[in-house]
């Protein structure tokens, strides 16, 4: 299998990011997420950081280095999940989730079908390969996107 046909779920997946995105007002951002109180903006924001995580580790193994997290760089990523998103608009959001993908697309562009069985280890997932990998990512995005459609539209039925 081409390793860029691993993709398409994903691909998938972000047009329907992006067309949520496309529903959203400047206030949407502001709106406060169930659970762990991160904002709309905050979530999304989330979604580019993780991906760039998960394109790093990727790259990683195809160099042949395999990272593995400390308990100290786990800390270190629950406080920067914490912290403020950067002041983002949507357009903003929009261009960095496109960029992100865009540097996927060229790190699996540049894979052979032997590389998806490299290890990777990504601090929350199980996925010990790259292929193994993708459902994950796909899940995470998919989650949180669920989360993004339930706050808004409580908040916005709320102001009814």
């Amino acid at each position: 299998m081409d390793p860029a046909e691993l993709l398409e779920p994903l691909e998938g997946q972000r047009d329907e990011t992006l067309r949520v995105l496309q529903s959203l007002t400047p206030a949407d951002l502001e709106v406060v997420v169930r659970g762990d109180g991160r904002t709309v903006l905050q979530l999304l924001c989330h979604l580019v950081d993780r991906e760039h995580g998960a394109n790093f580790v990727i790259s990683s193994a195809l160099a042949g280095d395999v990272v593995h997290l400390s308990q100290e760089d786990r800390e270190e990523i629950a406080r920067s999940e914490s912290d403020p998103a950067p002041d983002w608009d949507l357009a903003r959001i929009r261009a960095e989730l496109a960029e992100v993908r865009e540097s996927l697309r060229r790190t699996f562009r540049t894979m052979t079908a032997d590389d998806l069985d490299l290890p990777i280890r990504w601090h929350e997932w199980p996925a010990r390969t790259i292929r193994t990998s993708i459902p994950y990512m796909l899940e995470h995005e998919d989650s949180h996107l669920d989360e993004v459609r339930a706050a808004v539209a409580r908040e916005r039925r709320a102001a009814i």
